[in-house]
């Protein structure tokens, strides 16, 4: 269960209308009658929109406050997606956070995702590309609980999408047609989504010994790079990878602790 969830199960039971019972007394005109309680109901109501989002464990502790800002661009992507996600649904257009390994891209589209489902009555998913080609891939097996419209819908329908890692998929005629497919249908009816890509967006010049990378844009087409460009507003986050530097050097201070005792 993650601390999001427990928490509320907690504010269920603490709370002060109902006393943790679910139901509460109401009278009208000298009669007493018993309703379900209004604060309880919506409480239970944002955990099972956060429970259907499926955010992977991993982040389920991530949140703009917990969100470091090591450089001036990752302050100003705080304050968009900041922006972004008090004004939600009332946007024009959705978010592509793009920049190296480890800047914030997926902690801020996760912390968008929970703010929202906190807050407001719609749904909402979240996925990593890698696990959805994984995903379709098993529903063509014949032992699959679940069909590639299973694995689709949600993905095209909900209200708001973060996308993690886009074009991490191998350029494959059968990954860029899934991927166009869900995201032109967004774009089609006009439904806000969140990407985040390590890539850079269009090819940049390499050298001999540094040849270049392969770009999004190379990654999932030209096409599709145009509608994502007009779906989103383009976030550039830099920085330092906090997996190698933050992270490390925390884990590099356990280690001399241990080895001094």
């Amino acid at each position: 269960m993650s601390m999001e969830v427990a928490a509320v199960r907690q504010a269920v039971k603490s709370c002060e209308s109902c006393r943790g019972t679910g139901w509460v007394i109401v009278q009208l005109e000298k009669i007493e009658s018993v309703e379900v309680c209004s604060d309880c109901r919506s409480e239970l109501r944002a955990e099972d929109r956060l429970e259907r989002a499926s955010i992977p464990s991993r982040y389920h502790k991530q949140s703009f406050a917990t969100f470091e800002k090591h450089t001036p661009s990752q302050g100003q992507a705080l304050l968009r997606a900041i922006d972004f996600t008090e004004a939600f649904p009332d946007v024009e257009l959705g978010m592509l956070f793009h920049g190296s390994c480890g800047v914030g891209k997926t902690h801020l589209s996760v912390a968008i995702i929970k703010g929202i489902l906190a807050e407001k009555d719609v749904t909402a998913r979240f996925v990593d590309e890698a696990e959805l080609l994984r995903r379709l891939q098993y529903t063509y097996g014949q032992n699959s609980a679940e069909t590639e419209q299973d694995v689709l819908q949600p993905l095209r329908r909900a209200e708001l999408l973060v996308w993690d890692d886009l074009g991490t998929g191998r350029p494959t005629d059968w990954v860029r047609e899934t991927i166009h497919m869900i995201i032109n249908y967004r774009y089609t009816n006009r439904l806000l989504t969140v990407f985040s890509t390590n890539l850079p967006l269009k090819a940049e010049m390499g050298s001999a010994r540094t040849p270049a990378r392969h770009s999004l844009s190379e990654r999932i087409g030209e096409r599709l790079y145009s509608r994502i460009l007009e779906m989103c507003e383009i976030v550039r986050i830099e920085g330092q990878d906090y997996r190698k530097t933050v992270l490390k050097d925390g884990m590099d201070f356990v280690r001399s602790e241990v080895k001094r005792k």
